[in-house]
């Protein structure tokens, strides 16, 4: 079997300001696109179109937050047949 990432959870941090909790997950499991983002365990919304990856959305929804870093960046796998 192979391990495919389904998720990933990270929080973002920036100097003087508060952290930001990160969530980005595959809606349908196996398939990149759409994604869910959930950032501060509330604002919820959802990517479709071209996703190659769930890093892919990972690490663009990060970068939409300047001068944050992410810091704690935890994986979540599932085994495919």
């Amino acid at each position: 079997m192979n391990e495919v990432i389904v998720g990933i959870q990270g929080k973002l941090k920036k100097e003087g300001e508060r952290d930001i909790d990160l969530f980005v997950h595959n809606y349908y499991i196996g398939r990149p696109s759409p994604c869910v983002v959930i950032e501060d365990q509330k604002n919820r919304f959802i990517i479709g179109g071209h996703i190659d990856s769930v890093e892919q959305i990972f690490e663009l929804q990060a970068a939409k937050r300047h001068g944050y870093a992410v810091k704690e960046r935890r994986e979540i796998v599932a085994a495919a047949a």
